[in-house]
């Protein structure tokens, strides 16, 4: 009982460390307030009486729109925690000298409620246990269930998430705002296609936000994501791509083929081995530069879209190590993940269902999800293959959840099958000479953007896509 009870202690001192740990990196990286609180924490997750009266002066000052320091938080405040007459300068050297990162301020927090969760399970058990011989059995079980959904619902995930007044709300709009203004605050990243960023809701990858890419087999899905995850993991921001079709070999020898640009063979022949050892050569040099790209690929097989969440969060924490941030999530895609059996039978259902969960992703990471769709037969049948809003498979239940919808078109690959080129016809050659390298991408829905088209400039065989007026050597 004693061994039980020393660990308990043990573990009670490790969680005070990390409350004074949580409250130090909050003074010291005030800008990263805002994402802690978005944890949902409060001043009753903490077991020190201290750190509670600490995190409540910070929750107060943040209420009313105040800036949190040093001397915001602790003047006043430190009394709880230091005692009468010690030197406050040595209490804040301490509290600072034990601050967490900013980057592992929310995982810090989240440790917090988790503690939060244990002890209040624990005491609740107790209670029960002492109670138990002279209490009614059916009405302290109510308790204890009481007690449990009360519990649930306080450890609910909320990250991505805010809660609070209008006010509230909208001063924190205000202060993010000026932040970015003022270059506090990094805008949302582009897609490095400006005509397709001036569509997309926040003028590009908005945090939180879920966008349909969807097209035809041949259309261009994995060339355009695998091309956008390459373009953003190397601006800088993290890139974890689930590739449930290819493998993850292809995804790596698109990406090093469209840094090769018109240099490169294309990344069929790099695969089969038939490139000559001038152009592995470069194609080696160029992979050397990847060591600092954050980008991961997983190629798993059956992955559910729960899988998929539970290893973007792992990925994420990985950045989060290393000083980056997961900036998307690419899912390529929806029609492979494998379906949990709520909807068993009912592909509407359970394409909804995906839909909706990588939505939610989406919001508790704070980062963009792409969902690669394929889109419905039905387009193959008409004289114009253009594919429109209705095409997409579950479109009601996948369109609802979306904030933006990419629709891919590439009158190349038609045009390649038509009788009349085929046969040579000089009409249908010269078309093919103007259309050859363009993708067209139909905005069909933009929450906070606007829909419309734009056109980019591709080469699937090297699996790169520019502007319209990119580099194309």
């Amino acid at each position: 009982m004693n061994a039980h009870f020393d660990a308990y202690q043990a573990w009670g001192d490790g969680i005070a460390s990390i409350e004074m740990s949580l409250i130090g990196g909050v003074i010291l990286h005030a800008g990263s307030v805002g994402r802690v609180l978005m944890t949902g924490i409060e001043a009753e997750h903490f077991a020190d009486p201290g750190c509670r009266a600490l995190w409540q002066r910070i929750a107060d000052i943040v209420a009313r729109g105040g800036a949190i320091d040093h001397r915001t938080v602790l003047q006043g405040g430190a009394s709880v925690v230091v005692e009468p007459g010690a030197d406050h300068n040595a209490f804040l050297a301490k509290i600072l000298a034990e601050a967490a990162t900013a980057h592992s301020l929310t995982e810090y927090a989240n440790l917090v409620k988790s503690a939060w969760v244990i002890r209040s399970f624990i005491q609740n058990a107790d209670h029960a246990r002492s109670e138990a011989a002279t209490s009614d059995t059916i009405a302290l079980s109510r308790n204890l269930i009481d007690a449990v959904d009360s519990l649930r619902d306080g450890a609910f995930d909320r990250a991505g998430s805010r809660r609070g007044s209008l006010k509230q709300i909208s001063e924190i709009v205000g202060r993010e705002a000026q932040e970015m203004i003022q270059g506090l605050r990094e805008r949302p990243p582009g897609t490095g296609w400006a005509d397709l960023d001036k569509h997309l809701p926040m003028g590009g990858l908005a945090p939180g936000s879920l966008i349909i890419l969807a097209g035809r087999t041949g259309a261009g899905k994995t060339m355009m994501s695998s091309a956008l995850a390459a373009q953003l993991s190397f601006a800088g921001h993290g890139v974890v791509y689930f590739s449930l079709e290819v493998p993850s070999t292809e995804i790596a020898a698109r990406v090093v083929c469209s840094r090769l640009r018109g240099k490169a063979p294309s990344y069929g022949d790099v695969l089969s081995g038939r490139i000559t050892e001038d152009e592995l050569e470069r194609f080696l040099r160029v992979q050397e530069d990847f060591s600092a790209v954050p980008m991961e690929i997983e190629d798993a097989p059956a992955m559910g879209i729960q899988d998929i969440n539970l290893a973007a969060r792992k990925v994420a924490q990985r950045f989060e190590r290393s000083g980056q941030k997961l900036g998307l999530i690419v899912v390529d895609h929806a029609q492979i993940v494998k379906p949990t059996a709520r909807y068993q039978g009912n592909r509407v259902g359970e394409l909804g269902e995906i839909a909706n969960a990588a939505k939610v992703m989406a919001k508790q990471l704070g980062c963009s999800v792409v969902l690669c769709s394929q889109l419905n037969r039905g387009v193959e049948g008409r004289d114009d293959k253009r594919p429109q809003l209705s095409d997409l498979r579950a479109s009601g239940e996948v369109e609802e959840a979306a904030d933006a919808v990419l629709m891919l078109y590439r009158e190349a690959y038609y045009l390649a099958r038509d009788k009349d080129y085929l046969a040579g016809d000089p009409t249908a050659l010269d078309r093919m000479d103007v259309v050859r390298n363009q993708l067209s991408v139909g905005v069909e829905k933009s929450r906070q953007g606007s829909t419309g088209q734009c056109t980019l400039w591709c080469d699937p065989a090297r699996s790169i896509v520019t502007g319209w007026h990119g580099d194309r050597r």
